[in-house]
């Protein structure tokens, strides 16, 4: 990071404790409200939130007078206005000392990292340090000022699930609260492309998109519509409103070539499973590889290179990685480091050079996987990385070292089940598993 670049993030953090200032004594002043007893706890209003939990007319039946009077303060501030507008300056600058205070409390409550990418305050996000999850406060703020009606409900109930995640991460910690991500681990997340696993039915597909009336296609994006969560109803209506378009007593493959609108049609109706996104980096140095090594039975001896690794401070798994041998034999200038050529596909009608950039696909054949990932277990892997660390801990020449390297184990042995769980499904007659690469997180 450079001086000036570090000079303007600390203004942006000025700013914005100075924004939350604004908002929390504005509202002390005004409306008579300490704001950090409105979200404690042990307060009145988040206790009746738990106690009423699911039952919206005894929660509206029974609203603490501090959540009454903090929403009526908050809408008080649009003023005459008919709804919330960020053109009227009035409301600009109580949406962001809103935002401010909304973002500042939580990463005070609980630790976190500003992500400041441009001037837009819309876009500023917060990464808490102890679980890795990003929130926007300032899009929240305008959501809450924008709905009106039952904004500080909402609010002390989103401030309290959070704490509730914090509150079992710290359970699984025993009791003993880790900084786990850093700043660095939020920017990797919106400039390292991600790698994701997932298996598709394509003998369905096949009969949907070459063989079946396309009317019968809308159909079955209608039916499955109605299975998905509302959030993803618009993007089902924008595919059944360009397929409507074609001529519905011909299957849709005899009329389009359109490579986006077969992705997406794959995905609503042939998708069976996949994993959750990960980093491709992480990906390619740590879970493939770990594939590959299997669950060791021993070590191999420490040379003078790692152990001037350990003083260096590499971070453990990556050091397992880099000395335990491999149990199985991969194919190093293969994709991902591992896969040979004949085992890859592509999926599209007609395409026979292999491309993989961001959101393309490749099929990859699962057989050599299923061998090696039958006998995975991640907790096998987490306590074979415990003895490692033990192992480490008992050589004389190392350094002494904390444990810097459990969560990468966590993140892969989560990475492999899934991956575990895909070949399973993907080795099913008519089902391929694909690989695809997604641009980094927006």
């Amino acid at each position: 990071m450079t001086n000036k670049t570090h000079e303007t993030n600390q203004q942006h953090l000025t700013e914005l404790r100075e924004a939350a200032f604004r908002f929390s004594s504005k509202v002390r002043g005004q409306a008579g409200l300490i704001l950090d007893e409105l979200i404690d706890p042990d307060g009145d209003p988040i206790s009746l939130l738990a106690d009423t939990e699911g039952d919206a007319g005894a929660l509206s039946l029974a609203v603490p007078l501090e959540t009454i009077t903090f929403e009526t303060w908050l809408l008080g501030q649009i003023g005459d206005a008919e709804q919330f507008d960020l053109d009227i300056p009035s409301h600009k600058e109580i949406w962001m000392n809103f935002g401010a205070w909304i973002g500042e409390t939580l990463r005070r409550r609980h630790g976190g990292h500003w992500l400041v990418p441009n001037e837009e305050h819309a876009n500023w996000r917060l990464g808490f340090s102890k679980i890795l999850l990003e929130i926007a406060p300032f899009r929240f703020a305008e959501q809450l000022l924008s709905n009106g009606q039952g904004a500080a409900q909402n609010l002390l109930s989103e401030i309290e699930r959070l704490r509730e995640n914090h509150e079992e991460q710290l359970e699984r910690d025993n009791g003993k609260a880790v900084d786990r991500f850093t700043l660095n681990h939020y920017i990797r997340m919106h400039t390292i492309p991600l790698g994701q696993w997932f298996v598709v039915d394509f003998k369905e597909m096949e009969r949907m998109w070459n063989t079946a009336a396309t009317k019968d296609l809308v159909k079955a994006l209608k039916k499955r519509k109605s299975q998905m969560p509302p959030e993803n109803g618009p993007m089902i209506d924008q595919v059944i409103e360009g397929i409507s378009k074609a001529e519905q007593s011909k299957p849709l493959g005899t009329q389009t070539q359109d490579r986006g609108l077969f992705e997406a049609v794959v995905q609503m109706l042939a998708m069976k499973r996949a994993t959750a996104p990960i980093a491709m980096d992480i990906m390619e140095k740590f879970v493939m590889p770990s594939m590959y090594i299997g669950i060791p039975e021993k070590f191999p001896p420490l040379d003078e290179d790692d152990i001037k690794a350990l003083h260096k401070g590499i971070e453990l798994f990556e050091l397992y990685v880099d000395i335990v041998p491999h149990k199985y034999q991969a194919d190093d200038e293969g994709f991902l480091g591992c896969i040979p050529e004949e085992d890859l596909a592509s999926p599209f009608a007609g395409q026979t050079k292999l491309e993989v950039g961001n959101g393309d696909w490749v099929i990859v054949n699962p057989k050599r996987f299923k061998s090696m990932l039958l006998e995975f277990d991640s907790k096998r892997l987490l306590g074979r990385y415990d003895e490692f660390v033990k192992y480490i801990a008992n050589n004389d020449k190392a350094p002494n070292r904390r444990d810097n390297g459990r969560f990468l184990t966590e993140t892969v042995g989560r990475a492999l089940a899934d991956l575990k769980a895909c070949v399973v499904a993907g080795s099913k007659e008519g089902h391929n598993l694909l690989f695809r690469m997604l641009p980094p997180m927006p």
